[in-house]
């Protein structure tokens, strides 16, 4: 192995090193309670080693978002393979969805950090951008499923495939606030999941049509 490559090897270790140690501070003391130095003493290395990865704690905060967004992203595609008809994908998504936050319950704040606009100025344009189009690929996901309901008559027209998927990412994060804020109890979750996904596809199913007889 040359030296560049030598290097290279290095640089990708120490970059990954850092990402790990600082996830591991964020779960433990919360995205305020750390700061560059907590990650650089971590990793026992200078705060420079650390600038020379990331320019700030931001956006290792939201690198660490891209990388779990890619978990989603892979687990909801995976959902979404597995149904039989539009109604199974979509119910088959939103268990995936709850999977994912019971599995990365203390990464799961990071999906709504990147939204709040005072967080983006010390994130890079490019990332930024990676983020929000991983994000729209989770609810791509969601709409191509709603989208075969419409076109297979399951689903009345009239309604776009995109508010339709919105008011369902919405319902289902609500509901998971609520557990995350204990306003219900933690084994009421998957009930209360099942309720919102009944209500809302009684209210998308069509309507038979008409005929005339005689």
């Amino acid at each position: 192995m040359g030296s560049k490559e030598r290097k290279e090897r290095d640089f990708e270790s120490r970059r990954r090193l850092i990402l790990a140690t600082a996830k591991d501070l964020f779960v433990r003391k919360g995205f305020a309670g750390v700061t560059l130095d907590d990650i650089a003493s971590g990793i026992e290395f200078s705060k420079g080693t650390v600038y020379n990865h990331f320019g700030s704690k931001e956006e290792i905060y939201a690198t660490i978002l891209l990388e779990h967004l890619e978990i989603l992203l892979a687990e909801l595609k995976e959902a979404m393979g597995t149904g039989r008809d539009m109604a199974e994908r979509v119910w088959n998504s939103m268990k995936a969805y709850v999977r994912f936050y019971r599995e990365h319950r203390e990464h799961f704040k990071l999906l709504f950090f990147i939204d709040m606009v005072s967080n983006h100025v010390r994130i890079p344009d490019a990332l930024l951008k990676e983020i929000r189009l991983r994000k729209l690929a989770c609810l791509l996901e969601l709409q191509n499923a709603i989208k075969e309901g419409v076109r297979t008559g399951k689903i009345r027209s009239g309604r776009t495939a995109a508010r339709i998927s919105f008011v369902m990412w919405g319902t289902i994060n609500g509901i998971i606030h609520l557990a995350e804020s204990r306003q219900v109890r933690e084994d009421e979750l998957d009930g209360l999941i099942a309720v919102a996904f009944d209500v809302v596809l009684a209210g998308l199913k069509a309507e038979p049509k008409l005929t005339l007889e005689g």
